[in-house]
């Protein structure tokens, strides 16, 4: 195996670094389909990329069936060389371009939908107007998996909620603040009935939960502190679907305020008052320390200071 990464070493210098980029995505995605689809490749292309690597090093770096994807001990440890090959060749492009005081490079970021609906656009055109030759990659997802994203590396930043207690070798910078809420449905069902009672009789109400995350947690706090039960209609990873299960009438929601705020169903909801309150949350960008060397990562950085 270690013959095998020293002859790939010898001849990383005629390497394409764009293939270093597909085999990661791929070790991380272990999946062809989304990988391929991720970056704009055909399946069949990705799959002759990865072949080559693989010729080149002289061991497997994939077991592939019809069923799963998975890297071999050698490609554990291809994925490593390659993600700090890639580091430095980015880290050295972005060292050579600084002399023309013009950052360049690219730069990928994580958010959940509602993030990129409502304030990331505003900062990422402030980011982008400022340094026009950055490309940007955007993936979305659940905002539970952020700060799971950028400790795995799948990401050079993410937008998370931020917990009291970090991870350690996180940097991270807070944007806003948003309380949680319970959201239950405008219309007319049984679910409204229900609160509309006084006090809410929080025991009987189906609650649709998030299925991890700070919200879970917060609420599952906020349930202890009552001393009440929750009837769990249902479990979900999304805000976003679980206000359509609210608006459907299926139960009382839990979601940040920003989220029903900036939803296209909020005419549909109601949030509720309830004592005491839910938790706040606190909404940032986070990377992992070590990537503040990176100029990319400081020009973000500081137009983070410059927006209010």
């Amino acid at each position: 195996m270690r013959n095998g990464l020293l002859r790939f070493a010898q001849y990383y210098r005629l390497m394409d670094y764009d293939a270093l980029r597909l085999f990661l995505h791929l070790s991380q995605s272990l999946h062809f389909g989304r990988s391929s689809r991720a970056c704009h490749i055909s399946p069949s292309a990705l799959s002759r990329t990865i072949s080559r690597l693989e010729q080149r090093v002289g061991h497997p770096l994939l077991v592939r069936d019809r069923r799963k994807v998975a890297l071999t001990p050698e490609g554990e440890r291809f994925a490593e060389h390659a993600r700090e090959t890639l580091e430095r060749w980015d880290a050295l492009q972005e060292r050579l371009r600084q002399r023309t005081d013009r950052l360049a490079g690219r730069i990928s970021v994580f958010a959940s939908v509602t993030a990129c609906q409502s304030f990331l656009p505003r900062l990422l055109l402030a980011f982008r107007q400022e340094h026009p030759e950055i490309h940007i990659q955007l993936e979305t997802g659940y905002a539970a998996d952020a700060i799971d994203m950028v400790q795995k590396e799948r990401v050079d930043v993410a937008v998370a909620a931020l917990p009291d207690k970090l991870p350690p070798g996180l940097a991270t910078r807070v944007l806003l603040y948003t309380p949680l809420v319970f959201v239950a449905p405008a219309a007319s069902c049984d679910v409204a009935r229900l609160v509309a009672r006084r006090p809410i009789p929080f025991g009987e109400l189906p609650i649709v939960l998030p299925a991890s995350g700070l919200a879970r947690v917060e609420v599952d706090r906020w349930f202890r502190r009552r001393r009440t039960k929750p009837t769990v209609y249902s479990e979900v990873p999304g805000s976003e679907a679980i206000l359509s299960l609210v608006a459907l009438g299926c139960g009382v929601g839990i979601v940040p305020r920003l989220v029903v705020d900036r939803s296209p169903l909020r005419a549909e909801l109601r949030p509720l008052d309830v004592e005491p309150p839910l938790g706040e949350f606190r909404v940032g960008l986070c990377t992992l320390r070590r990537k503040l060397a990176s100029p990319i990562i400081q020009a973000l950085w500081q137009t983070l200071k410059r927006e209010p």
